[in-house]
């Protein structure tokens, strides 16, 4: 910082109006280069455009006043020292000098000497700042080397503990032991690669802060840096004072762990497993022998048949807000990374997992998201409380139709739960619950129409096939089937000449011809062809509240909002 060594009265001389001899306001310069205020020149001038320069005499046309150039120099130097020559107050410091200035970190006024002083303490603070920082750093470089290696040696301490308690296991497990060492290899690879991605990241912020301290010491040696910037300098100093001790935490949280506990683990057999079967079909037109009407079995479900088992099954979570952990999850779809993401209502929130159940990520923010569904535009819609959510590819809000507050009108949604999405023309089908409607979106977003499902019918969960509309009522056991052209329903599924109800039916899908619709209370999922004919039910010895199923290939997904889990199931389909 440089500051001209000038007495008061020469200042003084040079921000007052030769006219009215006060400190300028609103100084304006003529053509002759001579500054006056704005209204000495309306008073020297009167009516007419003629004016004489008071100063040179020199005779100027003045059409519009206003039009004048402003000294700006002149307006900054009354503003930046912020001159008080009525008051002709003294340096708040020394209290001798008049002041010439204020001092911009404290605002104290200030003579020249006293103001190199001040200075000369900034300096002081921020070297001592520069100094912390530093220590800061190198001390996070040290934990960044000593974490990489104690995660490898943890690795290595598990191998060997996995290992030496495989080696005592009878030979029936061996099979078991090979697949736990590749989980735990996966493992280790997939988080030794994240940990890798995280030291990089914190590698570069460390640089980028290095980088900062290295600029901040050539400034500080630099006679000529203006105050004002030395005291941003300062401010900026808080940015990576903050950010030192959230790189840390980030290590500490990004750091992997894995431990051996042999009671931990299940042997996934079919003994303990548990399996998935088809109830014989004993309502209807459907033979106690499990055939149909016309005498054959549906082929579609013959792994099922007769309680034979599927190829595998796993129970994935616990009640829990953590990673792979559940409150009363729901709906769920598949996205464009072939990743599963599961709506939780208790927990207010998205889960993302690999179909391997590796976590992923965690969207947070929702009320009571109920269900999800993922467009071909890759854009995410959610039923939340009231409203309708769209998010884009990367989670970042696009659109949101609805409020917190229920409402019936255009717009305007009461608990909605399920969607579904017309493949054909991308249309948007939404269950509004309470308001016994479906609500049909288009695909930008913008609202057609609704269809009226009916008193007190409740529409819960929904899916579309060639324009019929098949939806879950909660109220009245049955699915409702509506023809999407003429919004009138054509029938129920199953017919009430059956005798036949699905207790509190929820999650429907259409896959390869049969609808699969879960039952809440019969704590089963209800198959039917896609006439309404009953083929059974798909049952588990644990299921408990089975509300979503999606399947993905052979394989069969449900989640269970009272286990709080996700239940996966593999050879469903043949």
């Amino acid at each position: 910082m440089t500051t001209a060594i000038c007495s008061y009265e020469n200042i003084r001389q040079i921000t007052s109006c030769t006219v009215c001899n006060r400190t300028f306001k609103d100084p304006r310069i003529l053509p002759c280069g001579h500054t006056f205020c704005i209204d000495c020149i309306r008073n020297i001038m009167l009516d007419t455009t003629i004016m004489a320069c008071p100063n040179c005499l020199a005779k100027h046309t003045i059409v519009n006043v206003d039009l004048l150039s402003q000294n700006v120099a002149l307006m900054q130097l009354l503003h930046i020292r912020k001159i008080d020559i009525v008051q002709n107050k003294q340096c708040a410091i020394c209290n001798v000098q008049p002041s010439i200035t204020s001092c911009a970190h404290c605002s104290r006024q200030a003579c020249v000497s006293c103001l190199e002083v001040h200075r000369q303490e900034v300096i002081s603070d921020i070297t001592r700042e520069t100094m912390e920082i530093e220590r800061m750093s190198d001390e996070l470089k040290l934990a960044l080397n000593q974490t990489s290696n104690d995660f490898r040696d943890q690795c290595d301490e598990t191998f060997q503990q996995a290992n030496k308690r495989f080696d005592e296991m009878q030979k029936n497990l061996k099979l078991l032991n090979e697949r736990l060492c590749q989980k735990i290899q996966e493992f280790h690879d997939r988080r030794q690669a994240d940990l890798a991605r995280c030291v990089a990241r914190l590698h570069t912020e460390i640089q980028s802060i290095d980088k900062f301290v290295g600029d901040s010491k050539h400034l500080l040696v630099d006679v000529n840096v203006q105050t004002e910037v030395l005291l941003r300098l300062k401010q900026q100093f808080q940015e990576p004072r903050k950010r030192l001790p959230i790189l840390s935490r980030d290590l500490i949280e990004s750091t992997p762990t894995i431990q051996f506990v042999s009671s931990s683990f299940q042997m996934l057999n079919e003994e303990l497993a548990g399996t998935l079967v088809l109830d014989k079909p004993i309502h209807g037109n459907i033979s106690p022998n499990g055939t149909s009407a016309s005498g054959d079995h549906d082929s579609r479900l013959a792994a099922l048949a007769s309680g034979s088992r599927t190829g595998k099954m796993e129970i994935i979570g616990q009640e829990g807000c953590g990673k792979l952990e559940f409150k009363s999850p729901a709906g769920m779809t598949i996205n464009s990374d072939g990743h599963l993401v599961i709506a939780e209502i208790d927990n207010n929130r998205l889960q993302i997992l690999t179909r391997e159940f590796t976590h992923i990520r965690t969207i947070i923010g929702f009320r009571e998201p109920r269900d999800v569904s993922f467009t071909k535009d890759k854009r995410y819609l959610i039923t939340d409380n009231h409203k309708l959510i769209i998010l884009d590819e990367e989670f970042h809000k696009v659109e949101v139709i609805g409020s917190n507050k229920s409402g019936k009108g255009r717009n305007m949604f009461n608990n909605p739960t399920g969607i579904t999405i017309d493949e054909d023309d991308d249309d948007i089908i939404i269950c509004d619950t309470n308001n016994d409607r479906l609500v049909l979106i288009s695909r930008d977003f913008k609202w057609i129409r609704d269809i009226n499902t009916g008193i007190d019918t409740s529409p819960r969960y929904v899916c579309l096939r060639q324009n019929i509309i098949y939806v879950t009522s909660g109220t009245k056991a049955c699915v409702l089937i509506f023809n999407k052209n003429t919004d009138q329903q054509i029938n129920t599924i199953p017919e009430l000449t059956l005798g036949l109800s699905i207790d509190a039916p929820r999650s429907i899908r259409y896959v390869r011809d049969l609808l699969f619709v879960t039952s809440s209370l019969s704590k089963s999922i209800f198959v039917f062809t896609i006439d309404g004919e009953y083929r059974g039910e798909l049952r588990h010895e644990l299921f408990a509240r089975p509300i979503g199923i999606l399947f993905i290939d052979d394989s069969l997904y449900v989640t269970d909002s009272d286990k709080h889990a996700l239940f996966h199931f593999s050879g469903v389909l043949q």
